[in-house]
C-alpha cells in the first residue's frame, strides 16, 4: 500500500523534526497540512472526519527543570488514529501501543 505505520525516536526535540524529515523522504505524516499531501489530507477529512496530523507521542521522557528528576509520560493512541491504523494495517490492533 501507500500508507505505513512507523515508530520514530527523536534525538533533539527540534520543532517539526519528525514531520520535516518524513516529508523530505517522501513519506509525509498523514493529515499534516504544512508538510503533507493536500489531496490525501482532504480524503482523510472526508472519509474519516480527521482534521489533524496523525502523529502521536506514545512516550515522553524529560528531566524536571528544577529537581532534575527523570519524568516519564505515556499516552495511548487516540481512537481516531487507531481506527486509521487498523484500516491500513489490520494486525495493528495487536501492536504494543498503549
Amino acid at each position: 500500500g501507500k500508507l505505513s505505520v512507523v515508530q520514530v525516536k527523536i534525538a533533539t526535540g527540534r520543532t517539526h523534526q519528525i514531520r520535516v524529515h518524513l516529508q523530505d523522504h517522501g513519506t509525509p505524516v498523514y493529515g499534516d497540512d504544512v508538510y503533507g499531501l493536500s489531496d490525501w489530507n482532504k480524503a482523510l477529512s472526508s472519509r474519516k472526519g480527521i482534521l489533524r496530523p496523525l502523529l502521536h507521542a506514545q512516550r515522553l521522557e524529560i528531566d524536571h527543570p528544577v529537581t532534575g528528576e527523570n519524568m516519564v509520560f505515556e499516552a495511548k493512541v487516540a481512537d481516531d488514529m487507531m481506527g486509521v491504523i487498523k484500516t491500513i494495517w489490520p494486525a495493528g490492533e495487536k501492536l504494543e501501543i498503549l
